[in-house]
């Protein structure tokens, strides 16, 4: 997310850094007018600069309003728009005795471009007019930078198809991906130029040099203050969000102790039934599964089984057919069997994907002699997840080793999950499967970029058989404190405008007490 962050702050400073460039620019021109006093041909283009500075600053404060949007695009295109009919009403300065040749202007359907793209072809292409056909050679740089700014313009048109549904194209069109990083640097390196051309005449003149330039440090200040104030801001939010979740993992693994607990207290109640123990006692095969799978349905247990003091399953409650094998191997059924009832998680193997489990045994006695072992439990589906994530709002998962067993991820059908995929970051296996530690930190979980944390789910020996894991987005993080980052950028570019008035009146009073 701090990535997302530092592209977010370079939006910010590339568009201030516009936003004083035309500002720079227009006062150059204004300044010109103003010395002259003929005609209002710079006076229009100066206001033409104007208007797109305060387009600038308002695209850098990104407020996403309908309204601030169409408003923002309309004076774009009447600040180029001055900018065009101002430079077309100069008179072309021509070479003597050189006759001026018309220049064909390619120009491209409005429906296909955004108009605004439109605007800064033609008037990178009217300055370069004025650099070759004309004699106002130092027009070429303008050329330079209105064309990448058009360039950059042209390529935000391809933002529309950011929800394509073909993956490569919604990456490669996405957010702070490839196109959009492009389109940035081409605005940033045609601004550059702009800024060092306008500065190549600012310098020549005291009070317009000395208001730029507190104009700049004032920009700087501020843009050097929002992007510590948000980095900040982040950062303290990235860290609460990581100690919620600690606990909230810590509330999962608590909420599967419960079930242990739960499980071995029906286990401890059906095996005390004496139907069950004459069933049982008896032989009566029936009688024990229908008792069995009364008792498993009332309980609502996922499973029932009845296993003899050698080991052998003689009846099972969800499955009456499948019976005859040893679980004499199991750690629950060995300690019930020597009359300790025990509960523990295990993992069962499935073709799809292996089933966590909670297990717990209780001894079946004929006075004091055990008979026998009931082991009753609860299987963790997508309903045990589904349920903790109605509840905190975060993204469950509960591992069989590295491999999802249950979890609440869906796939873009919305009916399957991703059950059987496994975890691949060797940082956090190596952590939580290899040392039994806790995992706390950002994190790719199916090529999304999330806050996690993992836990170690062990058995009742202390054995690591899986793990658990709860997970935020990070996008859903930084929308939440996006209202604060704009609020941020509002107040700095607010700053930033009335820092302008300051800025003039001290250059003016500087350059008047140099005369003197």
């Amino acid at each position: 997310m701090l990535a997302q962050l530092f592209f977010t702050n370079l939006h910010f400073t590339i568009k201030v850094l516009v936003a004083l460039a035309f500002f720079a620019t227009g006062w150059l021109h204004f300044g010109s007018w103003q010395l002259e006093k003929e005609g209002k041909s710079l006076l229009v283009r100066s206001l033409g600069f104007f208007l797109l500075s305060v387009v600038a600053i308002g695209q850098a404060v990104s407020i996403d309003l309908e309204l601030i949007t169409f408003l923002l695009q309309i004076t774009k295109l009447v600040g180029l728009l001055f900018i065009l009919a101002s430079l077309l009403k100069e008179p072309l300065l021509t070479l003597p005795k050189k006759e001026a040749a018309a220049i064909s202007l390619l120009l491209i359907s409005e429906s296909l471009i955004p108009l605004s793209a439109v605007l800064y072809f033609i008037i990178a292409l009217t300055y370069l007019r004025k650099s070759t056909e004309g004699y106002e050679k130092q027009s070429r740089p303008m050329f330079f930078a209105f064309l990448l700014l058009a360039l950059s313009e042209l390529i935000t048109v391809s933002f529309f198809a950011q929800g394509s549904p073909v993956v490569f194209w919604s990456k490669l069109l996405a957010k702070f991906g490839s196109v959009w990083i492009a389109s940035h640097a081409l605005e940033f390196i045609g601004i550059i130029i702009l800024g060092v051309w306008t500065w190549g005449y600012i310098r020549f003149r005291a009070q317009a040099q000395l208001f730029i330039i507190f104009i700049t440090s004032s920009l700087v200040i501020f843009t050097i203050t929002t992007f510590s104030f948000t980095f900040l801001l982040l950062r303290n939010l990235e860290t609460d969000a990581l100690s919620h979740l600690k606990t909230d993992v810590g509330v999962l693994r608590y909420a599967l102790d419960r079930l242990q607990s739960e499980a071995l207290a029906h286990a401890k109640v059906i095996s005390e039934n004496s139907v069950l123990k004459e069933a049982f006692a008896g032989g009566d095969t029936d009688k024990l599964y229908y008792t069995s799978l009364e008792f498993m349905l009332s309980q609502e247990t996922s499973f029932l089984d009845i296993a003899t003091a050698s080991g052998k399953v003689v009846m099972r409650a969800e499955d009456k057919e499948k019976i005859g094998d040893s679980v004499s191997e199991n750690i629950v059924v060995k300690s019930a069997l020597i009359g300790k009832p025990r509960a523990t998680v295990a993992v069962k193997a499935n073709q799809i994907a292996p089933e966590i489990q909670i297990r717990a045994a209780t001894p079946i006695t004929d006075g004091a002699t055990t008979s026998g072992a009931l082991v009753t439990g609860f299987a963790i589906d997508s309903a045990f997840v589904d349920g903790v994530k109605q509840v905190t709002g975060l993204d469950v998962s509960v591992f069989a080793k590295d491999t999802r067993a249950a979890t609440t991820f869906v796939a873009p059908d919305g009916k399957s999950r991703f059950i059987g995929t496994k975890e691949s970051d060797q940082n956090i296996l190596s952590t939580v499967l290899e040392k039994g530690e806790q995992f706390t930190g950002p994190a790719e979980v199916l090529n999304q970029p999330y806050y996690t944390a993992y836990s170690p789910l062990k058995t009742a020996d202390g054995e690591v058989v899986g793990m658990l894991f709860v997970g935020k987005l990070q996008t859903e993080l930084f929308a939440a404190a996006d209202r604060s980052i704009q609020l941020t950028f509002l107040g700095s570019a607010l700053l930033m405008i009335l820092s302008t008035i300051p800025a003039y009146f001290v250059a003016r009073y500087i350059k008047e007490n140099t005369k003197a």
